[in-house]
């Protein structure tokens, strides 16, 4: 890793349904890769609790808390809770007991729909893409609203697939208000917004969000940020990090975050 305090603070092992690799080999990845700090956050979607991701969660808790943890390395728990808000009882239920580290709020399907990697955006009518990120923009709200988490992943998530994967074009301008108000209320919250780099490894070939959205989040006063590459095996395990953290520079950032026992620890972008 090129910078000092590099750290790898979004990723998923075995424990998540699309992970490949032990809880052990990322740990040992991390080390390999010389990261300041990595933190383990597998995969709770929360309207899925019951059925696929109870066990999951408690099987990841197990696997991060028995797992030996490479000398040197700075290691911390943590969880991504996927809606959340569509289901408040099972995310409190993914908390309840388990002293996590971190815990990261997302947002991967809108009520009513699938998640957004597997939507067919090119058999749909002009006006419903806007429609559709009318209603996540507004759900992120809701999540944030609902409030137990530290950062916000991915925001920008649905570009991933709209523009990257389908080649669609988005014009954010449409909905630079709710993204605002989405700024505005991570920053009363006291949350942190997250920069994940997959975006460089992938078709849209950007940080979810990007830079002009990092510039006007820190524009109306935003301070916290965290980094995560949302890998899901060993070899995409700390990628764009270095870049990702370039990129807050270039935004006005001179720090980042890392979340230990859910408490910001203010890191410099050196």
């Amino acid at each position: 890793m090129e910078h000092r305090f590099a750290s790898d603070c979004h990723n998923h092992s075995h424990c998540s349904p699309d992970g490949d690799h032990s809880v052990a080999a990322m740990l040992a990845r991390a080390q390999e890769l010389g990261l300041y700090a990595y933190t383990l956050t597998d995969h709770c979607e929360c309207q899925k609790w019951p059925d696929r991701y109870c066990e999951r969660v408690q099987r990841a808790w197990q696997e991060m808390t028995e797992a030996p943890v490479p000398q040197g390395l700075r290691f911390y728990r943590g969880i991504e809770l996927g809606q959340p808000n569509q289901d408040p009882r099972s995310a409190a239920l993914a908390l309840e007991g388990r002293d996590y580290d971190f815990v990261i709020g997302s947002l991967h399907n809108i009520r009513g729909f699938e998640d957004f990697f597997f939507l067919d955006y090119s058999k749909e009518p002009p006006d419903a893409i806007p429609r559709l990120l009318d209603a996540y923009f507004a759900e992120l709200t809701e999540l944030i609203d609902w409030g137990d988490f530290d950062t916000l992943g991915h925001l920008t998530y649905p570009l991933r697939y709209i523009e990257g994967d389908h080649g669609i074009p988005v014009d954010l301008d449409r909905h630079r208000d709710q993204i605002d108000q989405i700024f505005r209320l991570l920053i009363q919250k006291d949350k942190a917004l997250e920069v994940n780099t997959s975006g460089l490894r992938q078709k849209i070939g950007r940080t979810l969000p990007d830079l002009p959205l990092l510039r006007r989040y820190r524009e109306l006063g935003g301070r916290l940020v965290t980094l995560g590459s949302d890998a899901h095996c060993t070899g995409d395990l700390g990628k764009g990090i270095d870049e990702g953290m370039e990129t807050l520079k270039a935004a006005g950032f001179t720090e980042f975050a890392l979340y230990v026992q859910r408490q910001p620890v203010l890191l410099p972008l050196e």
